[in-house]
């Protein structure tokens, strides 16, 4: 059982595939055309309403919609397709002419017409050709020569052979020859009389006489194509008598003359012949011309002697007649004058050109060709007429336009008018009035690159040592004569030197930094390149120019020294006498001076310049005053910003007087070198108030600190003497007990006197006992 019902299962799933199978594909072709050829004939003489298809349309939509959405060439001889309801997914289309259709096939014979069906939110298409097939349509003659029918009157004195009728047909077909043929002469008599030629000319081989034979023929012809469809018409052919008697003309013969500017229904003569119930016509064919039965000659059309030269003069000749066949000829002689009505005409008609700026003088721009198609006063003249910008710029010889003068592009005149020059040419007829042709000229002018570029001063600057990087040094500028005068770009050309410019303004910058002591000046090479300056880009000028950059100097080096000195001098050395110069330098060649700034204890030397001089205020009295014998000397030298300090040694020798001073410098102690930058700096008055705030904070905990420390010193003081007097019991010196023998001025003693030094003139204490001194 459970088998059976798997099967089952398996069997259903089956049958569905096979549906959805057999869904999908009708799904894949639906909408479909079914029974639509690719082409389709019909019959150029197929009649309005006319089936020209009939398909089918299958698809599973009850209401499929149909539609041409293209006809190629565009035309309306097609209606709409209609669709009716088939057979379960059929459905019947049928293919229509229009209700005002009309087929030809020598027009046109092939239209493609592409059709669309929509169904199930899908669509198809597909392309139908209809191709015309040609029809044998009959030939078709004149109106009037078919029905009633055509009347020719002849007179009977006409010589043989006797041109009648022409028969007027054509055939619709293509490339399709007509036969003409007389089917039928009345009476029947006169058939052997007439004949038609191969272009449908009646003829007549025999005379017709008036009093002696038929004055009426009627003659029927049949006009047929190759393929015997046919169009009939008849002549009837009326014999006028002539009579032996002439009518007379009042005037038989006149000239007039007439202007070619006549209006067109003017009269132009009038003539009159003698008798009652006249007529008059042309004997001859006169387009220009007509006569009313009266006699009135008028013009037909406006006259134009420059079209129709032969209008000029004419011979008209006019024939008179009666109901009783009497006529006369006369004679008008017609002279139409010329009008000047037409101006000059020229090629070129405008004259449009590029040249270049650098064109000779008298150079040929254009040569006009100008004409006048009146045939009387018909010469020409030439005019030139140029603008404020074009003055004096081209001349005329005779129909030929040529340079007059230099036509310069460098220049903003020409510049404002867009390099262009403009002038106008008057061509004048020689008519009454004359005639003018307006040819304007239009030159542009293209630059050439004509100047090289020359630099304008200055090419030397002065730039600061302490300059820094980006700063603009100065600014170098050419100047080119071709337009426009500053389209320019500049360079530096060489090796880098640490300097660049602007290609477009000519600015000078400083790339690096300059020091005036290692390089003053700087010299490099500017290019100057005109740019544009020529029709053609790739044509350009360039110049040259060398620049010179002058560093100026700036105090920006610290002066240098020999930073020790050591020496020895007797006490009693001259105040005049030099105990050493310094020896210092500035790079920057400042000038130096020197100050002593520990005092030389207690004002013993001076410095005067770069040399130290002893003041001679030594005191070596081993009983008095007892100067030191070693003096360590600091000098500041500046150059007015920087500074530095040298050190000197001096030993000083008491009491010698015989042995000159000597100076030796050392400099194999490793410089140092001090260096005292000066400035002035105004701090911002908050600033001031912060720092005075801080300050005051600084100083209270400061001194909450000393008294912390004092306090912890106090508590703590006795302790630490108690426990060093042992160590120091055992090691006592009694350093001023060593020193007495060697400096008696560690010795009290007791000044009874006071003096004056005779070298120094200062004052000083004495023991007359000892002789001891000390100054005071």
């Amino acid at each position: 059982m459970d088998q059976m019902s798997s099967f089952r299962a398996l069997l259903l799933a089956l049958l569905q595939i096979c549906v959805f199978r057999v869904e999908f594909t009708v799904a894949q072709k639906d909408p479909e055309f079914i029974g639509l050829p690719p082409i389709v004939k019909i019959q150029e003489d197929s009649q309005p309403n006319s089936l020209v298809l009939e398909f089918q349309v299958k698809t599973v939509d009850p209401d499929p919609q149909i539609e041409i959405f293209n006809i190629n060439p565009p035309t309306t001889v097609f209606a709409l397709p209609t669709i009716h309801q088939g057979t379960g997914t059929i459905h019947n289309v049928m293919l229509r002419l229009s209700s005002n259709a009309s087929l030809d096939f020598e027009t046109l014979r092939l239209y493609r017409l592409e059709l669309r069906v929509s169904a199930n939110n899908s669509t198809a298409t597909q392309t139908l050709e209809v191709e015309v097939l040609d029809v044998n349509e009959p030939p078709q003659c004149d109106a009037v020569f078919q029905f009633p029918g055509a009347v020719v009157k002849i007179p009977n004195d006409l010589t043989v052979p006797i041109e009648l009728y022409h028969v007027v047909a054509s055939d619709p077909d293509i490339n399709n020859n007509l036969n003409y043929r007389i089917h039928q002469v009345w009476p029947a008599s006169a058939r052997p009389q007439f004949m038609i030629d191969g272009t449908g000319t009646i003829y007549s081989n025999q005379g017709f006489g008036y009093q002696s034979s038929d004055k009426d023929f009627i003659v029927n012809v049949t006009v047929s194509d190759e393929q015997g469809a046919s169009c009939t018409g008849k002549v009837r052919i009326e014999i006028l008598p002539v009579l032996d008697h002439t009518l007379n003309f009042t005037v038989p013969s006149q000239s007039v003359t007439i202007s070619e500017d006549i209006q067109v229904g003017s009269v132009v003569a009038i003539v009159k012949a003698l008798g009652s119930d006249l007529r008059y016509e042309f004997v001859g064919n006169y387009p220009a011309y007509r006569i009313s039965q009266d006699g009135i000659i008028r013009t037909t059309c406006e006259l134009d002697l420059e079209t129709d030269g032969d209008q000029q003069w004419s011979i008209l000749m006019i024939r008179a007649f009666s109901t009783t066949h009497r006529s006369g000829t006369a004679t008008v002689n017609v002279t139409v004058l010329d009008v000047n009505d037409n101006p000059p005409t020229c090629t070129p008609s405008v004259i449009v050109l590029c040249i270049p700026e650098t064109i000779s003088i008298y150079s040929e721009l254009a040569t006009l060709s100008c004409s006048d198609a009146d045939i009387t006063n018909n010469s020409v003249s030439y005019q030139l007429e140029p603008n404020a910008v074009s003055q004096f710029k081209f001349r005329l010889q005779g129909s030929q336009l040529q340079v007059n003068n230099t036509l310069d592009y460098d220049n903003a005149e020409i510049a404002h008018n867009n390099f262009q020059y403009k002038a106008t040419i008057f061509v004048i007829d020689g008519g009454l009035p004359p005639l003018t042709t307006v040819v304007q000229v239009l030159v542009t002018v293209t630059p050439v690159n004509e100047f090289i570029p020359g630099f304008q001063q200055p090419v030397q600057f002065l730039v600061n040592e302490d300059a820094g990087r980006g700063t603009v040094i100065g600014m170098v500028r050419a100047t080119d004569r071709d337009w426009e005068h500053d389209s320019i770009r500049y360079s530096i050309t060489g090796a880098d030197q640490g300097f660049s410019i602007n290609p477009r303004t000519g600015e000078l910058y400083l790339r690096r930094e300059l020091d005036f002591e290692t390089q003053p000046t700087h010299q490099f090479v500017v290019q100057a390149v005109d740019l544009n300056q020529d029709i053609n880009p790739s044509v350009r000028k360039q110049t040259t120019q060398e620049v010179t950059i002058n560093v100026q100097n700036v105090n920006d080096n610290p002066p240098e020294c020999n930073p020790f000195y050591e020496t020895e001098i007797y006490s009693t050395l001259s105040l005049t006498e030099e105990i050493l110069s310094l020896t210092c330098w500035d790079i920057d060649g400042d000038r130096l001076t020197a100050t002593l700034t520990n005092g030389g204890k207690n004002d013993r030397f001076r410095l005067n310049e770069l040399q130290l001089f002893s003041k001679n205020a030594f005191s070596y009295n081993p009983e008095g005053i007892f100067d030191p014998i070693f003096f360590e000397l600091r000098i500041e030298v500046t150059d007015g910003k920087f500074s530095t300090t040298v050190l000197v040694i001096i030993h000083v020798k008491p009491w010698t007087t015989t042995v000159p001073t000597t100076t030796t410098p050392t400099t194999t102690r490793k410089p140092r070198v001090q260096t005292v930058i000066s400035s002035y700096w105004e701090p911002e008055p908050w600033f001031v108030a912060v720092m005075t705030v801080t300050i005051a904070l600084a100083l209270i905990a400061l001194g909450l600190l000393i008294w912390k420390i004092l306090q912890c010193t106090s508590a703590c003081g006795k302790p630490t003497q108690e426990m060093s007097q042992p160590l120091l019991q055992n090691t006592y010196v009694n350093f001023a007990e060593e020193a007495k023998p060697q400096n008696p001025r560690d010795t009290p003693q007791t000044f009874d006197g006071k003096a004056q030094d005779p070298v120094t003139g200062r004052n000083y204490l004495f023991n007359s006992i000892t002789g001891v001194r000390r100054w005071t």
